[in-house]
């Protein structure tokens, strides 16, 4: 018999569930803040302005002041996360340490978002950011779903075998492109273009944004992540338990690209830039929960106890039968 093996608390789950919700959401708005051009219309910080502490009832300063709200929020969750995650039973080793880099990245990318508002990035410095949030978004979402996924002892063998072991590869290396595709756009991006926003290019060169042979190669990225999200779709939507991520994964992607083909024949407006980014963010976030699905249940199987080998039996004495 499987041994048991304690599950955490409610209020751990509830806690890291929490922390990812609200980490998502912090990206989200930061994207919609880089996309919509709203990042200067609240000049101090955390107040919007040096007479007022919430803005007034304009569109810009309110998805401002929105996105610091919830980052705000986000991180208390991911610091309550990461004290709980030490005292968690059993060998759940990535519930204990991913939200310690969720920690780190969040921690990071407020203090550099704080930075950007009262005296301004440089570029690197920018990647930097981003690429903190996106890791802090990733690693508290993988995170929410191991904690959430059953105790290694409560799975069976057949349970498990129906989360292959390609769709955890392909996910994460679908991941690690659309993030490289992401944080490279800062570093090709001209003054105030929405390059550096996140968001796939609209395959072709942007004579106003700089270097050409980093747009071309943003271009190959792009066509790789493509390959790449597309296949990890394909793969799992043939598991039964992993399929409406697959179709959900491909749904997104297909928004994605096709809001790209729009903007880049009819040109490109705040409404139609937010949206893009918010689709990219979550087909990023999608990409990270299959892959913390398949790597939860891949855990899962690998720490299932065997059982134990029968009673060996004694050879009879001689003339006993």
């Amino acid at each position: 018999m499987p041994k048991n093996v304690s599950a955490p608390s409610t209020a751990a789950v509830t806690v890291f569930r929490l922390a990812a919700i609200f980490m998502f959401l912090a990206v989200a708005m930061g994207a919609v803040v880089c996309a919509t051009g709203s990042g200067a219309s609240c000049p101090t910080w955390p107040g919007c302005r040096p007479d007022e502490i919430a803005p007034q009832w304009q569109l810009s300063p309110l998805i401002e002041f929105t996105h610091r709200v919830v980052a705000m929020t986000s991180g208390p969750l991911v610091l309550a996360a990461a004290v709980m995650s030490r005292r968690l039973p059993g060998p759940n080793r990535w519930g204990r340490i991913l939200p310690l880099v969720a920690l780190v990245g969040a921690l990071a990318a407020g203090a550099f978002g704080r930075l950007a508002v009262l005296s301004g990035l440089p570029t690197w410095l920018g990647a930097v950011d981003l690429f903190c949030a996106l890791t802090a978004m990733t690693a508290m979402g993988v995170a929410a779903v191991i904690m959430g996924t059953p105790a290694p002892g409560s799975l069976s063998r057949s349970t498990t075998e129906l989360y292959p072991a390609h769709v955890k590869r392909l996910a994460a290396m679908s991941l690690t492109v659309v993030v490289v595709l992401h944080v490279s756009g800062i570093f090709a991006a001209a003054s105030h273009s929405y390059t550096a926003c996140i968001g796939w290019p609209i395959w072709q060169l942007i004579d106003s944004d700089l270097h050409p042979w980093l747009q071309y190669v943003r271009l190959g990225l792009a066509g790789l992540g493509a390959v790449l999200v597309l296949t990890t779709a394909v793969a799992a939507t043939r598991s039964e338990r992993l399929r409406w991520w697959g179709i959900v994964l491909a749904t997104l992607f297909a928004a994605e690209m096709g809001l790209g083909l729009v903007i880049r024949a009819h040109g490109l407006n705040a409404g139609m830039a937010a949206a893009y980014s918010l689709l990219a963010v979550a087909l990023l976030s999608c990409l990270g929960l299959l892959l913390a699905v398949s790597l939860a249940m891949r855990v899962g199987r690998d720490a299932t106890p065997l059982r134990p080998a029968p009673p060996r039996r004694e050879p009879a004495e001689p003339g006993r039968r």
